[in-house]
């Protein structure tokens, strides 16, 4: 029976024919299964598509080998392709900055899938001068780790969430870390990406600290809270029960010592709820950590873009900052975005 009513549903939903490749707004239907091409490489100010990140991009060993700062990464028997984005990374380096995007794929209220027009503006040359603006502020050299299937990953995103995911991203700061003699790195994850940096707290004993704005922490309670936002219940749309959920393995946060842990979120957020931020940080408190909970003023319309304050929090962390010299800094950028509303 459910097999029927996705199928009714994809029926009433979706015009056919818009997920071409050669379309410049490609779209996926609710239920629509993605159509992978082999992995596209932009270069320097070569956009990134469309069509690769709504459908993945299918990589190979030899292929990666091939592609400046790519990562061959294995996880349940098999690779993928992951792509990095470094400035100032030297032979051995001490403290590395690791920051995590945000999802890219969108939906409709009709819960049609789409890419962001602002994905599509970004290039392997802007996002390498964000790092270089970003590691110059911190003193630190800094990393933009493309999560599977966007910026140039191999992989398919609209299976982000799940633990493969999670086990990629772990995997690739192994290499990365094993390739230039890494001691400790700081992660910093926006929305979707601070699920990402979530996670990998929980498994990793090499994180210094982790900036986590507007983060996707609790994912089951984000998922009911979301079950009505679309025409289409959300409960049809995934199966939460699969997403991996960085707050049920909060016990596994080394504690010797634990990483500084900030979370940064607008109580108006109308993306990820802010009660599900707030559980976490709650959660990590009656755990025995001492995280550090920002309430910030996000300057978009949606009141979730806050990777700006994680990127600023971080680097001032890295140049040796005090929590109130952190708390000051995003003060500041909270009154620069109360003067531009």
């Amino acid at each position: 029976m459910l097999h029927l009513i996705r199928s009714v549903l994809v029926f009433l939903s979706f015009p056919l024919g818009l997920n071409d490749a050669l379309s410049a707004d490609p779209r996926l239907g609710p239920f629509e299964k993605p159509r992978p091409k082999q992995l596209a490489v932009p270069l320097g100010e070569e956009t990134f598509g469309k069509y690769e990140a709504l459908n993945g991009a299918i990589g190979s060993p030899d292929r990666c080998g091939e592609i400046p700062d790519a990562l061959w990464v294995g996880a349940d028997g098999e690779g993928e392709c992951i792509r990095y984005y470094p400035q100032g990374l030297q032979a051995s380096n001490s403290l590395v900055l690791v920051y995590f995007g945000g999802d890219v794929i969108l939906r409709t209220r009709k819960a049609v899938r789409f890419v962001s027009d602002l994905y599509a503006a970004q290039s392997p040359h802007s996002i390498g001068a964000d790092m270089a603006a970003w590691g110059e502020e911190a003193g630190t050299p800094a990393v933009f780790l493309a999560r599977p299937g966007t910026y140039g990953s191999s992989g398919d995103h609209n299976m982000r969430r799940m633990p493969r995911e999670i086990a990629l991203m772990d995997g690739a700061l192994d290499r990365l870390k094993a390739r230039f003699n890494v001691g400790a790195f700081v992660l910093v994850g926006q929305s979707g990406g601070g699920h990402v940096a979530a996670s990998l707290v929980n498994r990793r004993d090499d994180i210094a600290a982790v900036f986590i704005s507007s983060g996707l922490l609790s994912v089951k309670r984000a998922m009911r809270a979301w079950e009505h936002r679309r025409s289409i219940p959300g409960r049809l749309l995934y199966d939460a029960a699969a997403f991996y959920d960085p707050i049920e393995d909060i016990e596994k946060i080394g504690r010797e010592p634990a990483p500084a842990i900030w979370v940064i979120s607008d109580p108006d957020d109308r993306v990820v709820p802010f009660s599900t931020q707030l559980h976490y940080v709650r959660r990590l408190r009656a755990a025995g950590f001492a995280p550090h909970h920002v309430y910030a003023h996000a300057g978009d319309a949606r009141r979730h873009v806050l990777a700006p304050h994680a990127k600023r929090a971080a680097a001032l962390f890295a140049r040796g900052g005090s929590e109130r010299d952190i708390r000051a800094a995003l003060h500041a950028l909270d009154i620069d975005n109360l003067e531009r509303d």
